[in-house]
């Protein structure tokens, strides 16, 4: 019976590490079938070749799959390259919306990934692992015999309802909590609209397929039965289905599920009654796809929705204490510096909070296909570069510096707004809710430091003299991080105090050391399973 390795790829932090769902679905797909699988996670550790290459030579995989969006590509291909220097015969599989539409060409530039599976991956990737001929596996693209093989398309899952939830359990949960971004959790698949600079209606399908409301909320008690106290529905849109979105909301209230929850929708599919019911049922984030400030330039984008329709939306989400982030993407179609200021100035108008970013042509998408009828200039293939924070494109109208140089000035102000904020709260000067919010940003960046340089698995064993040992740890970590004017070592230290007060962080003696470690699965589940089953009893 084959083995199998799947490969969480890693990408830049300052995107928030969540689970990686597709992955997880396709974990337990496959362990439900009776096969052996484990997860090499290089999101939430440090990267390096020898750790690939050490899990392959100890594990000692038949098939390896990883996946990937346009920006970690090149991460997830230099791990393919590194498994099979361990061993040739490994069958490598690669998964993830930028191969799905860069398949043939992922085949031919790397030599070392031996198959793509293309769209939904679950039931695609069983084949392979139950070894069936390749050529009659609906939705891969492979080699044989030197040539490129582009088998038909899968049908879509039907019936959502039958795959497992995704096998968490094969994560270091213990870290993604630690770094305070959520659970991610999707309530259906598809999207019915044709946004130019979006691949997910291709990629899932413009039918929504959408799961039984009870197995959502069965799943969020199982997330919540980890840890976590923050669900992310990653729907593309949480709002489009009102019935649905209704009965979700209603399950949660009727068990006293009490966590928080943020969503994706759209200005034209919330209405005050469904706010007001998704409030009421944990709801405190929404983010809207507002994406330009321009009528025009939302119309050539197929976007249908307007000005009005976006303004009204946001209004009415705050009004009802819904935290609302407007994202917006610079460099579109039809932009200019002109209507760069009118965005920016809508932006404001909108109030907090919002965000730019910059128009990335992934794969698929319609503004690459007509990226010349559009007007759209694509500068490079650089896959690494796709991160939508840096111009791999502009227009006639608009360099690639200009838009750098738009983005960079904004991001400089939200730097320099956070430090002062910052400053003010060490201070004393801020209210008790807004340091809060500030000290999540701060548990970040100390779980970035944590999680990104294994500084616990490196560092985290230090002699014990019966002082406080978090105090010791805090100030390994403080020199090691090189904290000195970036926070105060007494954070540092109140951070790791609340990591062991939430059970995420431990430490056991062993002849007079203390040895720190990230809490097991099993042990989250054995603190916060109970809490869950209390809230319903």
């Amino acid at each position: 019976m084959m083995r199998v390795l799947l490969v969480n790829t890693p990408y830049l932090f300052s995107e928030c590490p969540t689970i990686p769902l597709g992955l997880t679905y396709i974990a337990a797909v496959v362990e439900k079938n009776g096969f052996e699988v484990e997860v090499l996670d290089l999101l939430v550790s440090k990267y390096s070749d020898e750790k690939v290459m050490r899990k392959v030579e100890e594990y000692k995989p038949d098939v390896v799959g990883a996946n990937s969006v346009t920006m970690s590509f090149p991460a997830a291909s230099r791990i393919f390259r590194f498994v099979k220097k361990v061993d040739e015969d490994i069958l490598t599989v690669a998964g993830g919306p930028h191969v799905t539409f860069s398949d043939v060409r992922t085949l031919e530039e790397a030599p070392w990934i031996d198959v793509v599976v293309r769209g939904e991956g679950e039931y695609t990737f069983l084949d392979i692992v139950k070894g069936r001929d390749l050529k009659d596996i609906d939705g891969i693209t492979f080699r044989e015999d030197g040539e490129i093989v582009r088998n038909r398309d899968r049908k879509l899952i039907e019936n959502l309802d039958e795959l497992p939830f995704p096998a968490r359990h094969l994560l270091p949960l213990s870290k993604y909590i630690a770094y305070h971004s959520g659970c991610s959790l999707i309530t259906g698949r598809g999207c019915p609209h044709r946004c130019i600079f979006c691949v997910g209606s291709k990629m899932m399908g413009r039918r929504v397929r959408l799961r039984n409301p009870k197995l959502v909320v069965d799943e969020v008690e199982e997330v919540l039965g980890y840890g976590f106290d923050e669900v992310i529905f990653e729907d593309d849109t949480f709002t489009l289905n009102h019935k649905h979105a209704f009965a979700i909301c209603d399950e949660i209230i009727s068990r006293g599920l009490k966590f928080k929850w943020c969503a994706n929708a759209r200005v034209d599919t919330v209405t005050r009654e469904l706010l007001e019911k998704m409030k009421e049922a944990g709801c405190h984030f929404i983010m809207f796809g507002t994406e330009s400030g321009n009528q025009e330039i939302l119309d050539t984008c197929k976007k249908r929705i307007t000005l009005e329709e976006i303004k009204e939306a946001v209004k009415m989400t705050k009004e009802l204490g819904i935290g609302v982030l407007s994202s917006f993407i610079l460099g579109l179609p039809g932009e200019t510096k002109d209507t760069i200021k009118q965005t920016m100035k809508f932006a404001e108008e909108l109030g907090p909070f919002y965000g730019f970013h910059l128009l990335a042509p992934f794969p698929g998408s319609e503004v690459r296909e007509r990226a010349s009828e559009l007007g759209i200039f694509i500068l490079t293939d650089d896959w690494s570069k796709y991160d939508a924070n840096r111009a791999v494109a502009h227009t006639h109208a608009v360099s690639a510096d200009y838009l750098n140089k738009v983005v960079r000035d904004f991001n400089r102000a939200i730097t320099r707004e956070l430090r002062r904020r910052f400053k003010m709260a060490d201070q004393g000067l801020l209210p008790p809710e807004e340091v809060e919010s500030l000290n999540i940003r701060r548990r970040q960046r100390l779980a970035w430091h944590l999680l990104k340089w294994d500084l616990i698995e490196q560092h985290g064993r230090l002699s014990y003299d019966g002082a406080d040992p978090a105090l010791r740890l805090a100030e390994r970590v403080f020199e090691v991080a090189r904290l000195e004017g970036k926070f105060p070592l007494e954070l540092v230290h109140m951070f790791i105090k609340n990591y062991m007060e939430k059970g995420l962080l431990e430490y056991r003696l062993e002849d007079g050391v203390a040895v720190w470690s990230w809490a097991s699965n099993e042990e989250l589940r054995r603190k916060y399973a109970p809490q869950v089953k209390a809230l319903k009893n």
